[in-house]
């Protein structure tokens, strides 16, 4: 046992790029104890006997090997490709225009024992599989990508100097840029290793989910494999080929989730063996950037700009960007004009230390407003709607995107539309001028769009899976705007939601606490079919406690459950006879008078109460033909809470 660990603390200091393991290997150290996991002394033995990163054909490789049994050599080296610690190709012979005809008739393979990270560490956590197999891989992995850099980083240069990966931007918005490097482009990539291309599983995603740390992303086929490398991980069961249009795809959706493309760093400008589609949330590479602030390590050779002039709060930018660069802030001015907004100090400003790291990193990133605030009108908003930016768009005549932009934030905009109690209008500037911008007014319009089939559209969904929708279980219940708002988001995202609602309507207390004089109910039934449109499933008339319980719901498949039963409850003023016949709570009340629109109230009727409730229940016994109605609360009647 002392001599196998012997060997595996030598072939640990080998591989390592973690100089404290190159110098002084342990057991402790990732580097020793995901590879005892997984590679036998024969394996050790090979791999102690070659150069990194050097190619060997298997003659050569062999003949570094002699004294070994040739069947016990091929069984360890084909071992060492299974297990990813030593990987192969077939010589590399691709030039700009794509794979080099002829160049290796016999299909020959050459060998080599890669970097840990990237490389070995990557491929040990390339298969779920694997990973089941073997979990220790997956800490392994994070370690690697964490403590090899934690010195190095401050000194790194841009675009990372061969460090790492290295992102490259969305190609469509380069396109016109003349001077653009061919090697920042995509479509480069894919035309150089046409008919060598390959997807399979992001090895952090599930890695990171595998150790406690995962985001919502499926992991499978995030990442493309390129020439060599795309040969070889199809014929070691890691990932299935691709055409260039199923790699187009998925850079495409990666892009429409926010995902940065990254490509490998380290064999020289003209050669690359990965793209990565990757999360800020769960990618080890990116997370080295944000983790010791030193964005130099990874960033791309093109950066975007901000135009305060064309800025209309709209939040888009801040919520894409990746690395939390962007924040939102109000244009004030000051005697030394406008405002400026501090900037995270970098390592080439300040003596950098273990103090300027962030290891809270996953949520200091989205952090994305300063303390003063963004626009008046979005600050008000409950729902932080970009009031804005839509407002900007339907001046545009651009509706439809309007109509989305609010939709970002509320699936339920005809809706407020009617209701809205117009905090906006009340914070807005325009108002200390003459009067409010009708805000109000013009989310009405936009979303009289959603009440006609014919103008309606429903919003894109932006799925992080490559190949269709999820498919796990969720169970909603309650069929209320909190509900029905997750179920909406959830359907956006991919999923199929099922709500159970105990009524015979959905809506809750959209449908049955606001009379129909205020909110028509046809409003509510056509944002209700926008929600089913998407994917959502709602069982009407189904009380889940009494005619289901969640016990058999789990027995059903359902995997996670959002309990959105709402305040359906009132509260009596606890004063002498307050349950005497005849009296009744108000949410009891208004729910009846809903379901019962011809019944009539017999002699007088008083309201406790002066808020917009009260007023709807004076207003609906009113109508029921009551004798007289009074109201009776605590307040003046120019203090009293109901809405003007």
């Amino acid at each position: 046992q002392k001599r196998l660990t012997k060997k595996f603390l030598k072939l640990a200091a080998k591989i390592t790029d973690n100089v404290e393991t190159k110098l002084h290997p342990t057991t402790d150290c990732p580097e020793f104890w995901a590879m005892r996991e997984l590679l036998s002394e024969d394996e050790v033995d090979i791999l102690l006997s070659i150069k990194q990163r050097v190619w060997y054909t298997f003659e050569e490789f062999y003949a570094k090997n002699k004294k070994m049994d040739p069947l016990v050599f091929k069984k360890a080296l084909e071992d060492c490709v299974e297990h990813g610690i030593i990987e192969y190709d077939y010589g590399d012979h691709y030039n700009d225009d794509g794979p080099i005809p002829g160049a290796n008739p016999k299909h020959e393979k050459r060998y080599r024992v890669s970097y840990y990270v990237p490389g070995s560490a990557e491929l040990f956590n390339s298969t779920i599989d694997r990973i089941d197999r073997n979990p220790p891989v997956a800490s392994g992995f994070e370690r690697m990508t964490f403590l090899p850099l934690a010195k190095i980083t401050s000194m790194v240069p841009e675009g990372g100097d061969g460090i790492g990966m290295h992102v490259i931007p969305v190609e469509k918005a380069i396109s016109s840029n003349n001077e653009a490097m061919k090697l920042e482009k995509i479509s480069y990539w894919l035309k150089k290793y046409s008919g060598h291309l390959s997807a399979g599983i992001c090895s952090c995603r599930y890695s990171r989910a595998k150790i406690g740390e995962g985001c919502v992303d499926d992991p499978n086929d995030w990442c493309i494999q390129l020439g060599d490398m795309a040969d070889y991980a199809v014929e070691t069961g890691r990932a299935h080929y691709i055409s260039k249009e199923e790699a187009l795809d998925i850079l495409e959706k990666a892009e429409k989730n926010g995902f940065v493309h990254q490509i490998t760093n380290i064999d020289g400008e003209d050669h690359i063996f990965d793209i990565c589609n990757c999360d800020v949330k769960i990618c080890n590479a990116l997370r080295t950037s944000l983790l010791f602030n030193t964005p130099n390590l990874s960033r791309s050779a093109y950066t975007a700009k901000v135009d305060p002039k064309n800025c209309v709060a709209c939040g888009r930018c801040v919520e894409s960007c990746p690395a939390g660069a962007v924040k939102l802030g109000q244009k004030l001015c000051t005697k030394k004009g406008p405002i400026q907004y501090p900037q995270a100090p970098l390592p080439d400003k300040i003596h950098w230390g273990r103090y300027a790291w962030d290891e809270n990193y996953r949520d200091t990133a989205r952090y994305n407003t300063y303390p003063t605030g963004t626009a008046p009108c979005k600050t008000a908003c409950p729902a932080h709607v970009a009031v804005e930016g839509y407002l900007k768009m339907a001046n545009q005549g651009r509706y439809d995107e309007a109509l989305a932009l609010i939709k970002r934030e509320n699936p339920f905009p005809a809706v407020c539309g009617r209701i809205c109690n117009k905090r906006c209008e009340k914070a807005c500037t325009r108002g200390s001028v003459d009067e409010a911008v009708a805000i109000d007014a013009v989310k009405k319009f936009l979303a009289e769009r959603d009440l006609d089939p014919k103008t309606r559209i429903l919003p894109e969904k932006t799925i992080a899976k490559v190949n269709g929708d999820f498919d796990e279980k969720i169970a909603i219940i309650g069929a209320g705007p909190a509900g029905l708002s997750a179920a909406y988001y959830l359907a956006l995202m991919g999923y199929h939601p099922t709500v159970f609602e105990k009524n015979q309507k959905a809506g809750g207390m959209m449908m049955y606490g606001i009379p129909s004089y205020k909110l028509e109910k046809n409003v509510i039934d056509a944002e209700v079919e926008i929600i089913r449109e998407l994917g959502v499933d709602i069982k009407l008339g189904v009380e889940v406690g009494k005619d289901i319980s969640i016990d058999q719901l789990k027995e059903q498949g359902y995997k996670a459950f959002y309990i959105a039963i709402g305040c359906q409850g009132g509260k009596r003023p606890n004063v002498p006879n307050d349950k005497a016949e005849g009296t009744e709570i108000a949410v009891e009340f208004l729910k009846g008078a809903y379901e019962n629109q011809n019944q009539t109230i017999d002699g007088d009727c008083v309201i406790i109460g002066g808020g917009n409730v009260a007023i709807d229940c004076a207003r609906t016994a009113h109508r029921f033909k009551a004798s007289s109605v009074s109201m009776y609360c605590l307040e003046s009647r120019e203090s009293m809470p109901a809405t003007k």
